[in-house]
């Protein structure tokens, strides 16, 4: 592996405050808009985002089929 320069070295630590400060904003505007604010799963926002994809795509919709039986393996 080779070795940074001195000038490689100096660009990096220029950089990395900005960089630092980008990540932040990313990271604070990151987010699931299927979870509420107590992290948990908003099943209702999820369902209905899964439905107008569905609309958008052109698929029927697929009648509920239940699952049947009493051993599953994972």
């Amino acid at each position: 592996m080779a070795r940074l320069s001195a000038e490689e070295k100096r660009e990096l630590l220029s950089v990395g405050p900005s960089l630092s400060a980008d990540l932040a904003k990313i990271k604070k505007r990151a987010g699931s808009p299927f979870h509420k604010s107590d992290g948990t799963v908003d099943y209702a926002a999820l369902t209905s985002f899964l439905n107008q994809i569905n609309v958008l795509l052109g698929h029927p919709r697929k009648p509920f089929r239940p699952i049947l039986g009493d051993k599953f393996l994972l």
